[in-house]
C-alpha cells in the first residue's frame, strides 16, 4: 500500500532526542513505544490478566521480535531543533519557575547567578509542524485498526519524547492525507479532537473515535489469538481489583479537565498546573523556611521526622522521592543494603488541551495497582554509596487512587485555585 500522511504540530516544547543533549528530534522509536503502552491498554479490556493473551494480540497488531509489524512509521524530515539556555516558556517570575518545576531537575537547573532557570537540553518548539508517514504493510485490516487506534490515543492523550506526564511533548493531528483502512473512517475521525471532546471525557474509554471503531477489530483479534492458544472465549474482562498495567476501563480510570475560564495560552495552563501540582504535594504551611512558597510535605514534617509514623501517601504520587541529598524515599525490592531501588512512576498525567485562545488543563490516570507484588518502601538515609536502608514505610494503592482522584476532582470543581493558598 501506499504511504498515508499525517500531518502533526507540536503543541508545547517536546524534548525527544538519541541521548545527545545539543539536538531533538521525533524519533519514530519514541512514537511506537506509547503506540504499545496504548494498544495494550486497549487490548486489556478484553485480554484481561492473561499475559500471554495480551502479548498475542500485541504482537499481531506492532509485531515482535518473530513477527514483524504491519505498521511502518517514518519522519521524512525533522522539525526545527532550538537549543537556548533561557527559551521564552522560562521567561517571567512565575512562569519559569513554575514550568521549571514541571520540567524538573533533569532538564532545568539555576544560573550560575542564580537569577533565572536555564535549560540544559535542546527541544522542538511548540507550533513546529511535521510528517508523520505510515503504511499499512499487509491485508490484516484488523491490526491496521487497532494500530492507528493505539496512534491516536497516544497522541489524544499522551506526547512524544521526555516529561509527557507533566504536559510536554503534546502534538496535534491536524491532517491526514492517503488512504486509510478497508471499510475505513472519515480522515477527520484521525485528527485531534477539540476542547470540548476532553470536556466531556470523564473516564478513558473507547467509547468514541478510532478506538471506538476499532473494537470490533480487537475483538476479531481477540478471538483468533485464544483460538490459537487454545484458550476459552474471550469478552470484556471484570477486574477483581486494581489492573497491574494500564487499561481503557470505566471503573479504572478517572479524567476531567480545569474549571472556570479558560487560559489564553498553553504557557499559562503549565505555569498554574505547576504551581497548584506543588501546593497539592505539599500541604504544610511553614513560615521561616528559606524558600519561597513557605511549604512543605505533611509527609517531610510528620513521617520522616517521627520514627513512630509510617504512612507515606504522599508516595502514591510516584517514586523516589529526593528530600534533600541524603534523604530519600524508594520502592524497592525487599529488605537490605542489596535490593533493587524500583522507580514508579506518576500515575497522575496533565497536559494542556484546545488552540487558538481557549486552552484547559486535561488531568487523568489509569488507577492501576500501585506496587508489585512483594515490593515495599523504605526510607534511605546517608551519602552517596554510604546510604542505607532504614525504616519501611506505606504507601498503598488506596493512597495512589486518593491522591490522583483529589487532584482531577478538585481541578474540576475550582472556579480559580484548587490548592493554592495565600
Amino acid at each position: 500500500m501506499s504511504w498515508t500522511t499525517l500531518r502533526l504540530r507540536t503543541v508545547t516544547p517536546t524534548f525527544n532526542s538519541d541521548g545527545d543533549p545539543e539536538l531533538a528530534e521525533i524519533r519514530v522509536s519514541s512514537i511506537r513505544g506509547e503506540m504499545h503502552t496504548w494498544l495494550r491498554a486497549m487490548a486489556g479490556i478484553l485480554a484481561g490478566d492473561d499475559p500471554t493473551l495480551l502479548r498475542a494480540m500485541e504482537n499481531r497488531v506492532l509485531g515482535s521480535t518473530k513477527h514483524a509489524s504491519p505498521i511502518r512509521l517514518r519522519v521524512p524530515k525533522q522539525p526545527d531543533s532550538v537549543r537556548a539556555r533561557f527559551p521564552d516558556f522560562l521567561q517571567g517570575r512565575d512562569q519559569g519557575r513554575w514550568i521549571a518545576y514541571l520540567l524538573g531537575p533533569g532538564l532545568t537547573n539555576w544560573s550560575r547567578d542564580d537569577s533565572a532557570m536555564e535549560l540544559n537540553r535542546a527541544f522542538i518548539p511548540a507550533g513546529q509542524e511535521f510528517e508523520l508517514k505510515v503504511r499499512l504493510d499487509s491485508t490484516d485490516h484488523d491490526a491496521h485498526k487497532c494500530a492507528l487506534a493505539a496512534l491516536w490515543l497516544s497522541l489524544t492523550y499522551g506526547g512524544i519524547g521526555a516529561r509527557t506526564r507533566r504536559g510536554f511533548g503534546a502534538v496535534r493531528i491536524v491532517d491526514v492525507e492517503g488512504p486509510l483502512p478497508e471499510q475505513g473512517w472519515p480522515k477527520s475521525s484521525l485528527t485531534t479532537p477539540s476542547l470540548e471532546h476532553y470536556e466531556k471525557t470523564s473516564r478513558l474509554w473507547p467509547g468514541s473515535g478510532p478506538a471506538a471503531d476499532a473494537m470490533p477489530s480487537l475483538m476479531a483479534i481477540a478471538k483468533e489469538a485464544a483460538k490459537d492458544l487454545r484458550k476459552d472465549k474471550v469478552g470484556l474482562h471484570a477486574w477483581k481489583g486494581a489492573p497491574p498495567y494500564p487499561v481503557l476501563s470505566k471503573e479504572h480510570t478517572i479524567a476531567g479537565v480545569t474549571g472556570g475560564a479558560p487560559f489564553s495560552r498553553w504557557e499559562s495552563v503549565l505555569t498554574e498546573a505547576g504551581k497548584e501540582l506543588r501546593y497539592f504535594r505539599a500541604s504544610e504551611d511553614t513560615p521561616g523556611v528559606r524558600y519561597k512558597p513557605e511549604i512543605k510535605t505533611r509527609e517531610w514534617k510528620e513521617v520522616v521526622h517521627d520514627e513512630g509514623r509510617n504512612d507515606f501517601a504522599l508516595g502514591g504520587l510516584g517514586l523516589p522521592i529526593v528530600f534533600k541529598k541524603d534523604i530519600e524515599v524508594h520502592a524497592d525490592s525487599g529488605v537490605g543494603q542489596d535490593v533493587e531501588k524500583l522507580r514508579r512512576a506518576s500515575p497522575l498525567r496533565f497536559k494542556p488541551v484546545g488552540e487558538g485562545d481557549r486552552w484547559k488543563l486535561f488531568s487523568y490516570s489509569f488507577l492501576t495497582e500501585f506496587l508489585p507484588q512483594d515490593a515495599s518502601v523504605h526510607l534511605w538515609e546517608g551519602k552517596g554509596s554510604s546510604k542505607k536502608q532504614g525504616r519501611r514505610l506505606t504507601v498503598t494503592t488506596e493512597d495512589s487512587h486518593t491522591q490522583v482522584r483529589d487532584w482531577v476532582e478538585s481541578m474540576a470543581e475550582a472556579e480559580e485555585a484548587a490548592f493554592v493558598r495565600d
